[in-house]
């Protein structure tokens, strides 16, 4: 099996725009090199490449540019290519949330670092051993949502713990691992998939950092090498963060003693698998993509005129999380995105490596969702990305949209109920698709 690992390097300069809340932030220094990594897996017949990208999403042009060049370079087919984002909050200007906006010099930077990145791990491939494993990782990431005692749905609400009833929606403590040897038994690198936003805030000061994925990478390599790939796919983690409502009030969640809890506790997992995972010569890799046209939610004529009314209120929204005034903007700047773009086209993507399975979507996906695919799925270990190829915003359940901050209609919540549920049955079907390839 010809395998290749390379990284490049899309750190954002100082004074960028660093988005991840709902007002502007910038990059003040930087902690830790924001990184495209590439893993290029290529069986003689087939070859695909899985590249993590530490940005809070990346737009879907980036990657389709991305994906040219990769073709014309090395001939790998943009079906054969997933660009999944990290999510981490320190990263740089990809994306347009609430009023950060974009960078165009940054978002071609990043389509041709994505690129290199890809390319260089092509010219870098060798005759290697692969090994697929799972894991688990309990106790660093925890539910976002809670149902309250009358009924309600709240997102993080550790100051009233005494009205919390249950978690809303499942957790995923599974760490999937795609792992690559010599034959004498060194490792080379690995793929790691794990389901746990980028919030623990490493990147201090406002610095530009990866967030609890540089302890998980630098781990890894502190373990087999600095010359060691290591390629890090986000889950659907969207209603899943480091922070347990139920601690102490006084508990702090934020910090480099956060970031290096979670990181080193998923890496520490993923060196288990790793050391004790059986390795094979050769397995059949193939992918495979579509794109489905989702409606968006459409704020009503009356929300309309809520929103031109209070575009100046300072009332705060508990169940929001900020200002009327930053909602009243946010619905009408989904009135105007949704007449310019009546449906949001979605491009789901499958990779299969054996009998082994990574299936991605571009929205800040619920893991319960997630946890459907890989109920629903006819491969063995499948291995859910979420914020892939693009960002279409957070994807709820269907039973999700009663309160809380997630399901809060704007732009980076637009799926309308069921399109997460839409989602999981065109994955599956797109699986089933690729099965006979996957068990050969």
């Amino acid at each position: 099996m010809r395998t290749g690992f390379s990284s490049a390097n899309i750190t954002p300069s100082y004074g960028m725009e660093r988005p991840g809340g709902m007002g502007k932030a910038f990059i003040q220094g930087v902690h830790d090199d924001c990184l495209a990594s590439a893993c290029v897996l290529d069986d003689g017949d087939s070859a695909i490449a899985l590249v993590g990208v530490d940005s809070l999403s990346v737009k879907h042009s980036v990657c389709e540019d991305a994906r040219a060049m990769i073709e014309e370079a090395v001939g790998i087919p943009g079906d054969h290519v997933m660009f999944g984002a990290s999510h981490t909050h320190c990263a740089g200007p990809a994306c347009d949330l609430f009023i950060s906006e974009s960078d165009p010099d940054y978002l071609r930077h990043m389509s041709r670092q994505m690129a290199t990145a890809v390319i260089d791990a092509h010219r870098r491939a060798e005759d290697l051993l692969i090994g697929v494993g799972v894991g688990e990782a309990p106790g660093v990431a925890f539910p976002r949502r809670w149902i309250m005692k009358d009924g309600s749905q709240r997102s993080h609400p550790r100051a009233e713990q005494e009205n919390m009833d249950h978690p809303q929606g499942e957790l995923d403590p599974s760490v999937g691992v795609v792992g690559v040897s010599d034959a004498e038994g060194n490792l080379r690198g690995a793929i790691v998939n794990f389901t746990c936003h980028g919030t623990t805030g490493l990147g201090v000061g406002g610095t530009a950092s990866a967030d609890w994925i540089y302890f998980l990478r630098k781990t890894l390599k502190d373990a087999f090498g600095d010359d060691s790939g290591v390629v890090f796919m986000q889950g659907a983690c969207g209603d899943v963060t480091q922070v347990d409502n139920t601690a102490p009030a006084d508990t702090v969640f934020s910090g480099p003693v956060m970031s290096r809890k979670v990181g080193l506790t998923v890496a520490g997992e993923a060196l288990k698998e790793l050391v004790q995972m059986e390795f094979v010569e050769q397995v059949p890799v193939a992918g495979a993509r579509k794109t489905i046209e989702l409606p968006p939610r459409q704020p009503t004529d009356e929300q309309l005129a809520w929103a031109r009314e209070n575009l100046d209120s300072d009332v705060k929204n508990v169940s929001r999380w900020a200002t009327e005034a930053i909602w009243a903007r946010e619905w009408l700047n989904l009135d105007r995105i949704n007449q310019e773009e009546p449906v949001v086209p979605c491009e789901l993507q499958a990779l299969t490596v054996g009998g082994a399975a990574f299936a991605s979507n571009p929205g800040e996906y619920f893991c319960s969702l997630g946890l459907d695919i890989k109920r629903r799925s006819n491969f063995g270990p499948t291995f859910v990305v979420g914020l892939a190829n693009g960002c279409i915003g957070y994807v709820p359940t269907e039973d999700a949209y009663e309160g809380g901050y997630e399901s809060q209609m704007a732009p980076s919540s637009k799926m309308q109920p069921g399109n997460g549920e839409t989602i999981v049955d065109e994955t599956v079907a797109l699986l089933a698709g690729l099965w006979p390839q996957g068990r050969a």
